[in-house]
C-alpha cells in the first residue's frame, strides 16, 4: 500500500482561507463586469485575488527561495488571511444586524403621537447622479424620504451631496429636484452642496443645522441600510444626534458589491478620518 501524502494543519488551513478569499473576490468580480461597479473596484478584485493565490501556487518556489524565513513568513501570511475572513464575517454581522427604521414605521409612530414633524429634519445622505436623474440607489434613498415626508407634512428636509468629478450638477441639487418634481414645497428642502463624503455629509449637515437654528429638532436620517451602521458611528463621533431609516438596495447583485466597498470605506474611516480615536493617537 502506497504511502499517502501527508499535508500539514498550517497548508490545510492557508489553502482553504486562500479559496475563501478568493471566491469572495470572484464573485465581485463578475458582478464588477455586469455593471455593478468600477473598473477600479475590478481590478481591486484581481489584486486580492492575486495576493491571495499567488503565494499558494509559487509555494515550493518561495520555499527554496526563502529557506528558513520561509516557514515564519508562512505563518504570518495564514494569520493574516485568517484575520481577513473574520474582519469580513464581523462586518457582514454587523451590518445584517442593524436594526435601522423604515419609513412605514416612523410613519406609524408619529401617526400615535398625533405628531405631523414640526420638530423633524430628515437628512438624505447622497449619491452617484447623472446630470439631474438620480442613480437607482439615490432614487431608493429619495423615495423613502419622499415617504417620510408625506407623512410629516410639517418636517424640514436636508438633501447633501457635493459634486463628484464625474458629475455635472451637485447631488443635493438633483435631490432637490427629484423631490420638488415629486411635490415636495422648494421651501421645505434646505440644501448642502459641498460635501464629497459621508464623513463630510455628517460635518457639513451640523454645521448648517447649526447656523440655521435648528439644534432642537429630531434629525432622521436616510440611506441604504448597508451604509447606516457608518453614519451611525460618524454622527457619534461627531456629536449629531440622528435616528435612521433604511431604504433598499437595488439588487441582491448590487448589495454585495455594496457590501464589499463598504467594508473598504470602514478601513479607510479607521484610519484617516479625523473623529475616529486611532488618528488622533498617531
Amino acid at each position: 500500500m502506497k504511502n499517502r501524502k501527508k499535508y500539514s494543519p498550517l497548508a490545510v488551513v492557508t489553502v482553504a482561507a486562500s479559496g475563501l478569499i478568493c471566491l469572495y473576490y470572484f464573485v465581485y468580480l463578475l458582478l464588477c463586469i455586469f455593471g455593478f461597479d468600477s473598473r477600479l473596484m475590478s481590478l481591486f478584485a484581481l489584486f486580492v485575488m492575486a495576493c491571495a493565490a499567488l503565494p499558494i501556487i509559487f509555494h515550493k518556489r518561495l520555499q527554496k527561495l526563502l529557506k528558513r524565513a520561509f516557514k515564519p513568513l508562512w505563518i504570518i501570511f495564514t494569520s493574516l488571511l485568517c484575520i481577513y475572513i473574520a474582519t469580513v464575517i464581523a462586518f457582514w454581522c454587523y451590518i445584517g444586524l442593524d436594526a435601522a427604521k423604515t419609513p412605514a414605521i416612523y410613519g406609524k409612530t408619529y401617526a400615535a403621537e398625533g405628531n405631523t414633524g414640526k420638530d423633524t429634519v430628515v437628512m438624505i445622505y447622497g449619491c452617484r447622479t447623472y446630470g439631474y436623474t438620480p442613480s437607482l440607489t439615490l432614487r431608493l434613498r429619495l423615495d423613502a424620504a419622499y415617504e417620510l415626508l408625506t407623512q410629516l407634512p410639517d418636517a424640514t428636509c436636508i438633501v447633501s451631496g457635493g459634486q463628484g468629478s464625474n458629475e455635472t450638477v451637485p447631488e443635493a441639487v438633483a435631490m432637490r429636484e427629484y423631490l420638488v418634481d415629486r411635490g415636495i414645497a422648494e421651501e421645505r428642502i434646505i440644501t448642502e452642496a459641498e460635501s464629497h463624503s459621508t464623513s463630510e455629509n455628517v460635518r457639513f449637515t451640523k454645521a448648517l443645522i447649526e447656523e440655521l437654528g435648528l439644534t432642537d429638532k429630531r434629525i432622521i436620517g436616510v440611506s441604504t441600510a448597508f451604509h447606516l451602521p457608518r453614519i451611525e458611528m460618524l454622527t457619534s463621533r461627531y456629536g449629531l444626534p440622528m435616528e435612521l431609516c433604511s431604504s433598499p438596495s437595488p439588487s441582491f447583485g448590487h448589495h454585495y458589491v455594496s457590501m464589499i466597498r463598504e467594508y473598504l470605506s470602514y478601513i479607510k474611516m479607521m484610519l484617516f478620518d479625523d473623529a475616529v480615536i486611532i488618528t488622533k493617537i498617531t
